[in-house]
């Protein structure tokens, strides 16, 4: 057991490397106008050339009504998006791609985003600040206020370009996560698991003529 622990403690370091993560921030400000080409985190590239797009503080969280992470500023698109005002992301590897994004608007009821990958289409619904729950307890000054928690999109991609788009209205842009979640973590406890040793309960590896409790292709058994 003990070496299993190890391996899956190694496998969550080189996930945490390979993750991808960027929430817009303070100092992004300073470039708020015509933000076509610019970059964040090496993985985000934004296509303005109508310069619309517009970065400034805006508190907001995202999540459930469990746990909700706080954001304080946003990319705003500045209106409907065509083929030449778009936000690229270049995915490092294939995983889980969220997208913490709502339209700011509870009159919209029609704004979707699009996410396309390869030119196929892989996520096209609207969002809807209605899609928030309530949860008590996020404001300092008033513990028994309800506060709106929005639910991020989460889609699967394969590594490579992942291109945003937003045609039918403006969209709020709070920050961009990517990494391939719990799935490494999984083949690498598959591959300890099964690979025929044996482990007494301490951890140790022990012979095929070891008696008692020991570990053996991750089940635990009586071994005579």
């Amino acid at each position: 057991m003990k070496k299993i622990f190890t391996l899956i403690a190694v496998a969550a370091m080189a996930l945490s490397a390979n993750a991808q993560k960027y929430y817009f921030q303070e100092g992004d400000v300073a470039s708020a106008g015509s933000l076509d080409g610019k970059t964040f985190a090496d993985f985000i590239t934004l296509v303005d050339t109508d310069g619309k797009m517009a970065i400034d503080a805006n508190n907001a969280y995202f999540g459930d009504a469990n746990t909700q992470t706080k954001f304080s500023y946003r990319l705003k698109s500045g209106g409907k998006s065509s083929s030449k005002n778009q936000i690229h992301l270049a995915i490092a590897e294939a995983g889980t791609l969220k997208v913490y994004v709502r339209t700011g608007s509870n009159g919209a009821t029609d704004r979707n985003l699009i996410i396309t990958q390869n030119e196929t289409e892989l996520y096209n619904k609207v969002v809807q600040e209605g899609d928030a729950v309530l949860v008590k307890g996020l404001d300092e000054t008033d513990p028994e206020k309800e506060t709106k928690v929005y639910p991020a999109v989460t889609v699967e991609v394969a590594a490579g370009e992942v291109v945003l788009t937003y045609p039918t209205g403006s969209m709020n842009f709070y920050g961009f996560e990517a990494g391939n979640g719990a799935t490494a973590i999984q083949t690498v406890k598959a591959a300890q698991a099964n690979d025929g040793a044996v482990f007494n309960l301490a951890g140790q590896k022990v012979g095929n003529d070891f008696k008692g409790i020991v570990i053996k292709n991750g089940v635990k058994m009586l071994q005579k």
